[in-house]
């Protein structure tokens, strides 16, 4: 048993304690939470004092693992269309390295504190570093096509990926890529693999103006993008406000969606999605919307929308590095009024309900065994982070 204390613990699923005092048995479970005046607390010797704050390990709801090779291959600040296309055709660069930057990838969150991650594949290139992984995996099987002959075929391609994952003991869902490569054809032909594959699924959701231009015009970047890659566009006549009104109804019922990136979402569609349904999270990746886009979304409007907001690092091909802490830092940077408090229930309970992990994960309770981190150099007195703010994995 160990008994930790710091400055603050922030147990997440009740009020901030400060100089609380936390048990921890040797499999990493919760065993209790104290108060520094609690009559049962342990004995002052047998305490691990820290300077900073305590708070349950990071849920890293978005990234793209199978990306790790890319890092430094594509520009920033080009656009997600030229993002898009770099992605494509310089994805076999550095491919002699791509086994040992998908472990070094994955080594590099566990030091980071993350204790779960929702990671986007589109191949099984992952699978065996997740399968001896200190980390739990949700991997989203992701498939795409605009062009509805193509819908059979893809997915034929994501079941059996999928198939892999699940057969070696992971969790696996098939998700559609974004609004714009994904045909009604395949949408519902993912609706139909959730008996087999049940579970949360995701969407990168509108990342970039020519994405709504799509759906409203039919024209714009993106529809030029994919002409190129020889997807028909021929007979698609749009009659909607925007990519997020086709997508919408069409994602499936009675499962968690992680709508992601969201940079274009207006406040009256947040706010009809919101009413419509109660397990949309939506998912932030600051770092690489300003990667690609340059441009943040208006997370202020998205906390007036009572939206339930997790946070992503997305992948190395579009970040620097693989760490929630440097992503909460950055929203604090431009939106200096959230407060610590919500940014670590950004990072925590709410991208462990996102991925259906909350029983075990994204909070100090009793029995629960969230992994518990150490952020030091912040501002207590302010309870604020600062740039040379830190994480360090305490269990």
């Amino acid at each position: 048993m160990r008994f930790l204390s710091a400055d603050i613990i922030f147990p997440i699923s009740s009020p901030p304690i400060p100089k609380g005092i936390l048990a921890v048995n040797d499999d990493g479970v919760i065993e209790n939470v104290f108060e520094p005046t609690d009559a049962n607390a342990p004995e002052l010797s047998l305490i691990e004092r820290f300077e900073g704050v305590l708070c349950p390990a990071f849920i890293n709801a978005h990234c793209h693992l199978e990306l790790s090779h890319m890092k430094d291959v594509v520009s920033e600040k080009t656009g997600l269309p030229k993002f898009v296309m770099d992605i494509v055709s310089k994805r076999n660069e550095n491919s002699d390295l791509k086994d040992s930057r998908i472990s070094a990838g994955d080594t590099e969150m566990w030091a980071n504190g993350i204790q779960a991650v929702g990671d986007i594949c589109n191949t099984e290139d992952t699978l065996e570093t997740k399968r001896s992984s200190l980390i739990k995996y949700h991997s989203f099987v992701e498939v795409f096509s605009f062009d509805s002959s193509k819908a059979e075929e893809v997915l034929v391609e994501g079941i059996r990926v999928a198939g892999l994952y699940q057969k070696a003991g992971l969790k696996a869902t098939i998700v559609p890529h974004a609004p714009y490569s994904v045909s009604e054809q395949l949408f519902a032909g993912i609706e139909k693999q959730q008996t087999r594959f049940s579970g949360a699924i995701s969407m990168h959701n509108q990342e970039t103006p020519s994405e709504n231009e799509m759906f409203v015009s039919a024209g714009g970047d993106l529809i030029e993008l994919f002409k190129k890659f020889g997807e028909d566009f021929s007979n698609f006549q749009p009659n909607y406000s925007g990519s997020l009104e086709y997508s919408f109804p069409q994602l499936t019922a009675g499962q968690n969606v992680l709508l992601v990136h969201n940079t274009e979402t207006t406040s009256e569609e947040m706010n009809l999605v919101n009413s419509k349904r109660d397990d949309i999270y939506w998912c932030t990746c600051p770092s690489a919307n300003l990667y690609i886009e340059n441009r943040l979304p208006d997370l202020q409007m998205w906390f007036q929308n009572n939206s339930k907001v997790c946070v992503g690092t997305d992948s190395l091909a579009s970040n620097h590095q693989l760490s929630i802490l440097e992503e909460l830092k950055l929203i604090e940077q431009f939106y200096p009024e959230i407060s610590l408090e919500t940014l670590l229930e950004v990072a925590t309970i709410n991208g462990a309900k996102a991925l259906n992990l909350n029983k075990t994960f994204g909070s100090f309770e009793k029995g629960k065994a969230p992994g518990v981190v150490l952020i030091s150099n912040s501002d207590l007195k302010n309870l604020k982070l600062t740039s040379e703010s830190t994480e360090t994995r305490i269990v």
